[in-house]
């Protein structure tokens, strides 16, 4: 599990912290043996339906991004009499093999702005593993949030991603429940694995922004592949923007009126950004979410 860590950059100071009730067991250290399989403990997988014809579909894998383990799944064809392919299914939910859907999930009443993680991918041909979340009420019969991060291209080695919740309402959450899968759900295909360690709800416990010398516009937010920053001042500055670990990932010059700026290549997730004039004197602060 990822430690508390606070971001403290040109005067705006923003904690975020990772919630251990939302994710269980989210660094993938603890594990249950079963029949011929192991089980990542707070997690549902398909391996107890599929052990009894040798099949397991979800493991423990010590090529790990942070400890000791990291979860391995891979899409794998199952024989007769079923006769199908079935993706490494793992839920915090619970899995009904009779109905074949997901249901419930973990008791969880925040609110986070994005979810993130390692992961390392391997599909075949043009499959795509993916993260998603449902942030609902108590019988999960409302979805008040979403976020949902897609992999679609081969990754060797592990990296960081990240995908913001878009909420639909302001009802009250009172559930979670997380879908990780190696292969798309509409046209799994066998042999693609995908791994995943240290996941985390990233959410901003306080924001502390100084006083704006400048108000800057920057939009839209959220914002897909264009970002527009409105200079109402008579003289130009500098936006740095980083994103939620404290990475620079653009230093943009900022003339007057509006400049028009392509995000098209930054990741789905929360960046944090500073304005500063010449003398690097901060003039605003703020952050915006980038969402595909």
């Amino acid at each position: 599990m990822k430690k508390l860590f606070t971001l403290i950059l040109s005067g705006l100071a923003i904690n975020y912290s990772a919630n251990a009730q939302a994710l269980p067991n989210a660094d993938f250290e603890a594990w249950t043996a079963g029949s011929g399989y192991d089980n990542p403990n707070g997690w549902s997988t398909l391996n107890s339906a599929t052990s009894i014809l040798g099949i397991v579909t979800a493991s423990k894998s010590t090529d790990a991004h942070g400890g000791t383990y990291s979860l391995r799944g891979e899409t794998k064809f199952i024989g007769a009499p079923f006769n199908q392919v079935a993706p490494a299914l793992v839920t915090t939910g619970t899995i009904n093999t009779t109905t074949q859907v997901i249901e419930g999930g973990i008791a969880y009443t925040q609110r986070p702005d994005s979810v993130a993680g390692w992961m390392k991918y391997a599909p075949v041909n043009t499959d795509t593993g993916y993260m998603e979340v449902l942030l609902m009420n108590s019988d999960a019969s409302d979805t008040i949030a979403r976020a949902r991060f897609d992999q679609p291209v081969a990754a060797s080695t592990w990296f960081r991603f990240s995908a913001p919740f878009e909420y639909y309402s302001s009802n009250a959450v009172e559930l979670s429940r997380v879908i990780l899968l190696p292969s798309s759900g509409f046209s799994p295909v066998v042999g693609s694995v995908v791994q995943f360690d240290d996941l985390e709800f990233v959410i901003t416990t306080g924001i502390h922004e100084n006083e704006a010398k400048v108000n800057f516009k920057v939009y839209p937010n959220p914002a897909t592949e264009e970002l527009f920053i409105k200079n109402p001042g008579t003289e130009t500055a500098t936006m740095q923007v980083v994103d939620v670990t404290g990475k620079k990932v653009a230093n943009l010059d900022i003339g007057l009126n509006t400049t028009r700026a392509n995000i098209s290549t930054f990741s789905p997730g929360i960046y944090l950004y500073i304005f500063s004039d010449k003398n690097s004197e901060v003039l605003h602060t703020g952050k915006f979410v980038v969402t595909r």
